[in-house]
Order: C-alpha cells, then sequence, then structure tokens
C-alpha cells in the first residue's frame, strides 16, 4: 500500500473532530504533509528526518506557524505510533516554544470610523438586504467589547437585553458563558439594528442575519471585512489587518488607560479577563505589551498580582 500517509490523516483526523476539535490548520497541514510523504518516501513510516524535509520545503514561513506544523505531526505521529511502531515521535525540544506571540494590528479610532463608514456603503442584494447594517453594526460590536468573531457570529436574537443594557456570550470550548456590560451607544446601536432585522428577517433566530435571515458566515465575514479593509496598513506583524485585531485593540486600550492612572490595577485586569472569556491570567497576559511605554506600569502590577501567594 504505498499512499498509506494521506489516509492515516483523514482517519486521525475523523477521530479527533469527533472529539470536539476542529483541526482547520492542522487538517491543511497534515493533508499537505500526507501528499508530500506518499510522494517522497511512499509506504514509509512518519520519522523525524521526514518531517524536517516537509518543513524545509516550506519557503518564509514564520517561525510560530512553523511551530504549530510541527505540534501538529507530533499529535499525529502518537496516533501513528500504535498502528506502526516504526513511527518516529518529534523531541519537544525540536519544535520550540508553545508560543511565539505576533504583534497584532492595534486599530485607531479613525480606522474603525473608516471601516463602518465603508459598511454603511455596501450595496444590499435581494438575498442579503441587511448587508450593510450587519457589517456596520458588527464592527462597532467587535470594537466596543472585543468579542471573538466566531462569539459574535453565533448570538441569538435572545441574547441581547436592551433594558439592562447587557449581551449574553454562550459558552464556547474555551470560554465561560458571560454577561457583558455594555456602553450606551452601544446598546442604542444595538436597538436599531434589531428592529431593522426584525422587520426585514422575522424568522431569523440569530441576531445578526445573513443571507436569506440564515446566520452570517465565518468565511463569508472573512471575506467582506478583507475588502473593507483594503488600504489600511498594519501595524503589527501580520502583512493584513484581522477580526481579531479588535479584541487585541480592545484590550490594549483599557490596560493602557488603566496604567496611566495611579489607582491599582489588578482588580481591573480580573474583570477584563473575565470580560474578554479568559480561563486564565496567562490569556490575558498577551495583551500587556502592545505600547511598552504606556503598559509597563500595568506589566509590573500584573506580574506581581500574578505572583502573589495565595
Amino acid at each position: 500500500m504505498k499512499n498509506r500517509m494521506q489516509p492515516l490523516v483523514r482517519q486521525y483526523l475523523a477521530y479527533r473532530r469527533k472529539l470536539g476539535f476542529r483541526l482547520r490548520q492542522a487538517g491543511g497541514s497534515l493533508a499537505h504533509f500526507s501528499r508530500f510523504a506518499d510522494r517522497t518516501a511512499p509506504g514509509q513510516p512518519l520519522t523525524v528526518a521526514l518531517a524536517l524535509r516537509w518543513i524545509h520545503t516550506l519557503d518564509d514561513i514564520h517561525p510560530s506557524t512553523r511551530t504549530a506544523y510541527l505540534r501538529a505531526i507530533r499529535c499525529f505521529a502518537r496516533f501513528c505510533v500504535a498502528i506502526d511502531p516504526r513511527t518516529e515521535l518529534l523531541p519537544t525540544r525540536l519544535i520550540g516554544p508553545n508560543y511565539i506571540r505576533r504583534a497584532p494590528h492595534i486599530y485607531s479610532a479613525d480606522q474603525v470610523r473608516l471601516l463602518m463608514r465603508r459598511a454603511v456603503r455596501l450595496t444590499p442584494t435581494i438575498h442579503s438586504p441587511l448587508r450593510p447594517q450587519t457589517f456596520e453594526t458588527m464592527i462597532g460590536l467587535v470594537a466596543t467589547t472585543g468579542i471573538r468573531l466566531g462569539e459574535m457570529l453565533r448570538l441569538r436574537s435572545g441574547d441581547f437585553d436592551a433594558a439592562a443594557g447587557t449581551l449574553r456570550v454562550p459558552q464556547a470550548k474555551f470560554s465561560p458563558e458571560r454577561v457583558l456590560p455594555l456602553h450606551p451607544s452601544t446598546v442604542c446601536a444595538l436597538v436599531r439594528y434589531e428592529a431593522q432585522r426584525r422587520r426585514r428577517c422575522p424568522c431569523s433566530e440569530r441576531f445578526f442575519a445573513g443571507p436569506c435571515g440564515r446566520p452570517v458566515p465565518v468565511r463569508t465575514a472573512d471575506k467582506q471585512f478583507r475588502e473593507l479593509a483594503h488600504g489600511i496598513v498594519a501595524n503589527g506583524a501580520r502583512p493584513v489587518v484581522r477580526w481579531t485585531d479588535f479584541r487585541h485593540s480592545f484590550a490594549t486600550h483599557w490596560v493602557a488607560t488603566w496604567s496611566r492612572t495611579r489607582a491599582p490595577v489588578g482588580h481591573h485586569l480580573l474583570l477584563l479577563r473575565r470580560y474578554l472569556g479568559h480561563r486564565s491570567f496567562e490569556c490575558t497576559w498577551w495583551y500587556v505589551s502592545a505600547d511598552p511605554g504606556a503598559l509597563k506600569a500595568a506589566s509590573q502590577r500584573f506580574f506581581h498580582h500574578h505572583h502573589a501567594p495565595p
């Protein structure tokens, strides 16, 4: 059986996805690796040398991407070793550090307003009559709350409480359910959009209505955002700006604001952790680095707060 790596990858991905793992990036990298393996070493087991040969064929990849690819192969090797004892596990020292942070883009207020103005000018369609209002409101909501794109697209109409001025973000895989207090201007914008959605798409269960009232697909949201963000020069390590950069910008803005005050910042960071839906302080820590000058004091206080004895 010459092409044996590709069926193994499909079997592995099916098994992991049944357990609830999406493995989008890992699935693509493993599929690419399996084709390479079956082409260059048909019938051979997974070895460290084979994995490194494949990595060396990939030009100009970021160190964090290289680490993610090698980690995916190591997890796949654990699966393969039960089938073929000749399989070699990649040493952890070969993979590198678990996290290599790539500096995010930090949006300015002018850029957020530009994106919202462009969204308003989108052309409605027969199947998506609310497209301009949907993307304008989505950009405004993610900029003022820092919620994840997936969380925003899964919101249902009952999650928004206009009277209380809150938004319920349902439990996700890595985040508990949380209720977010909203700024009055955000409440007004959501009330206005909700009225339009109920009038145009009365049968839609989701808060943000996509084509024919159905949920907005992630790919559609990403594609449309790339068009809206055309020409915005990224100030981070990536060549383009992303939805998730709003989350970084939201957290960075507040930590920078708190760092400039003399009030204790520890309890603010605890609230930020809960607001963003992080399980641990380590996740929130990544946001305390985008503006070294403004965040130096907050960084030091955060460090002492995190490492203080219970």
